[in-house]
């Protein structure tokens, strides 16, 4: 057990921000973590944070998953100086991290996103997991025998993709079919995206069947932490469309004249989206 103390971040924020998919929730404040061959459970009690593994793994592993090296104060204040709507959804979500998720995996959930809801996603990742990966099995105290599979690698989708339906990839699966391919052919290559910058990374994504700009901006986003990406969905154009704004205005007037802003674009979309897709409670008159 690593028992560590952390300011903004908060686990329900993050699991409610729509870049996670294959979180396991126990409860409020717990869940186990799944990234790659590792999994961890974690709890969170206001800022104090329970991983149940070593130290070296919480150091070598879910340090930089978490993104913890980044002090998310910084932007967060920034964001909140824009205005009130802005102010009031970065109050609302400023534990959420962007976390630093495997590419593979986020660009064939995002791939999925554009199709349905992202609990739907959840569940055609996970059967994608299930039906291809390798499966594992964790005894974990107060959480029993946890069995979670392992995203697979290309080939092995690759390898099974007959045993692939409608219930794990929705009507998309020739697309995912092809990118796999792509992939393993080296046209996606994997080492030249990575060098790139945000928005040549986005143009290279562009050129692949299936990946449209929305879908380009969140593979940049959750899968290659370029915090300067901001990907527009309905969601977000509801909420531009509730201050009269397109994305380009918005983007020029509120992001663009701001550097710490124009680079944590992708943290003011999460506020913005979490804040529309998870509105406050009310108990009567009175808003929670």
């Amino acid at each position: 057990m690593y028992v560590i103390e952390i300011l903004y971040l908060d686990l329900d924020q993050i699991y409610k921000s729509g870049q996670v998919f294959r979180w396991i929730k126990l409860k409020d404040g717990k869940y186990i973590v799944i990234n790659k061959d590792k999994t961890v459970k974690v709890e969170q009690k206001k800022t104090r944070f329970m991983f149940d593994c070593s130290e070296e793994d919480f150091y070598n592993v879910w340090w930089k998953y978490f993104d913890l090296q980044t002090d998310y104060s910084i932007p967060n204040y920034a964001i909140s100086s824009i205005g009130k709507e802005e102010k009031i959804a970065a109050t609302r979500g400023k534990g959420i991290h962007i976390l630093n998720q495997d590419l593979f995996e986020i660009i064939i959930s995002c791939s999925l996103e554009t199709a349905t809801s992202v609990q739907r996603v959840s569940q055609m990742v996970n059967g994608i997991a299930k039906k291809c990966g390798i499966k594992h099995k964790n005894a974990m105290r107060e959480a029993g025998q946890v069995i979670w599979y392992e995203f697979p690698t290309v080939d092995q989708i690759i390898e099974k993709q007959d045993s692939l339906t409608a219930q794990e990839t929705g009507y998309k699966h020739d697309m995912i079919i092809d990118l796999c391919k792509s992939i393993r052919d080296g046209w996606l290559d994997f080492d030249v995206l990575r060098t790139l910058d945000y928005y040549a990374a986005k143009s290279y994504l562009t050129d692949f069947n299936g990946i449209g700009p929305k879908v380009a901006d969140s593979i940049c986003l959750y899968g290659l932490h370029h915090m300067q990406a901001f990907p527009v969905d309905i969601h977000i154009m509801k909420v531009l469309k509730s201050m009269d704004l397109d994305f380009e205005d918005y983007y020029s007037w509120f992001i663009e004249s701001n550097e710490t802003i124009r680079n944590n674009a992708g943290l003011l979309r999460q506020y913005l989206w979490y804040n529309e897709v998870n509105p406050p409670r009310r108990i009567g008159n009175v808003k929670n």
